[in-house]
């Protein structure tokens, strides 16, 4: 087969390269995917050989000098190489690109999708965007709920003598439950809670917990954390459980550009509720 294969390609009826270029796009494109390719065929960081004889640590480490490293090409080369790039990674290095999309898909998703533009240009001057600072996770599966996002069970509840929700889980069923990044690595965390003011829920909406200190990586006050240790694959991701017990932050980490809080307790809904679940489409298709 691969003597026919071969001798097939020699002698095609048609112009091969001609048609590389229409399926990438443009012959800009086709040639910006094999320069990509080239840089990761020779960069060592990107070799999978050897990734069956790496323990769970040194995978993980691999991993976030990959993440530094794409982290840097990403704020300082044009967004469309970025895809490109990014594009070419899901084939190579599938669990490496789910490792990387947890921050920039998920947690930066959700900011984009739902923070007001001030809050976006906060959490980007902290970080967000350049992973300097802050790597983020996706808090929103609960060891007893999956993507059933309206009967999450973690609460967050303004105190309005303090102007701050209190952030718990309530239950163990309301543990946050295979997030992506938290066992390890992230900082900040987009969290699911029932918003709850003066007594009465408003549903599901998004909050940014802080995690661990950035300088020391401690876990802050009422935050534990777990490992859920080796996976048959994407060990590449530290998947973790979250528990919060009265975690306080400040009433602006709810991220509001839908449903709004004021500092007196009113709640400013949006017209439809499922706005506030944006970040989940693009996973979910």
């Amino acid at each position: 087969p691969m003597e026919s294969i071969a001798e097939e390609r020699k002698n095609p009826s048609f112009p091969v390269r001609e048609l590389t270029y229409w399926i990438d796009g443009g012959k800009r494109t086709t040639e910006l995917k094999e320069r990509i390719m080239l840089e990761l065929e020779r960069d060592p960081l990107w070799r999978v050989s050897d990734h069956p004889n790496l323990t769970l640590a040194e995978t993980r480490e691999r991993a976030m000098k990959k993440v530094r490293r794409l982290a840097d090409l990403a704020t300082t080369r044009p967004l469309d190489e970025t895809m490109v790039r990014m594009g070419i990674i899901s084939v190579v290095d599938p669990g490496f690109w789910t490792r990387f999309g947890v921050h920039f898909g998920l947690f930066f998703g959700a900011l984009q999708g739902q923070a007001t533009p001030s809050q976006l240009a906060y959490w980007m001057d902290k970080g967000a965007l350049s992973m300097q600072g802050i790597t983020g996770c996706f808090g929103m599966t609960e060891l007893g709920h999956g993507s059933n996002v309206a009967g999450l069970e973690t609460t967050a509840t303004l105190d309005e003598n303090t102007d701050e929700f209190v952030v718990h889980s309530p239950t163990l069923t309301a543990t946050k439950w295979w997030i992506g990044g938290a066992a390890h690595t992230a900082t900040h965390c987009a969290v699911y809670a029932q918003l709850i003011v003066k007594g009465k829920r408003y549903g599901t909406k998004t909050f940014v917990v802080q995690l661990r200190d950035t300088e020391t990586f401690e876990l802050m006050p009422g935050v534990n954390i777990g490992d859920l240790g080796k996976k048959m694959g994407r060990d590449q991701i530290d998947n973790g459980w979250i528990r919060f017990t009265h975690v306080r932050i400040p009433r602006s980490h709810m991220l509001m550009k839908h449903t709004k809080v004021t500092k007196t307790g009113d709640v400013i809904d949006p017209p439809l509720a499922q706005l506030a679940y944006g970040a989940l489409i693009m996973g979910r298709v």
